[in-house]
């Protein structure tokens, strides 16, 4: 998934609207270590434009779409629980005016017969 509005996850776009490339460091320090940057960003280097290392990046992804699924998962067990209250209670109701439909109809029952006696 991509982030367009912070600096978590693997970003789509800098704070300036320009994309973002995929660049292989050069450097003696840091070698093929590869980054996102700013399309304009390296030309203006003065600026503070989007620059991410790509292994943080998808480190980074990782650990939010973990957070996610954590949410989700949560999510669904509320409403598991939540499905099976209404449920239970739907399943107590239609016992209850069963029952008052049974006790109501021997009741019936019974004055009829006390009629013919």
């Amino acid at each position: 998934m991509t982030n367009m509005n912070n600096n978590e996850g693997i970003p789509s776009r800098c704070w300036c609207g320009k994309g973002i490339v995929t660049y292989v460091s050069k450097t003696e320090e840091i070698p093929y270590r590869r980054f996102f940057r700013c399309e304009i960003g390296i030309q203006r280097k003065k600026e503070e434009h989007l620059f991410k290392w790509v292994d943080e990046a998808l480190f980074n992804e990782i650990h939010r779409m973990d957070d996610h699924q954590a949410r989700i998962t949560e999510e669904i067990k509320d409403l598991r629980s939540s499905m099976k209250k209404t449920v239970e209670e739907e399943v107590m109701k239609q016992k209850s005016s069963l029952h008052v439909g049974c006790v109501g109809s021997i009741l019936s029952i019974l004055c009829l017969w006390s009629k013919y006696d």
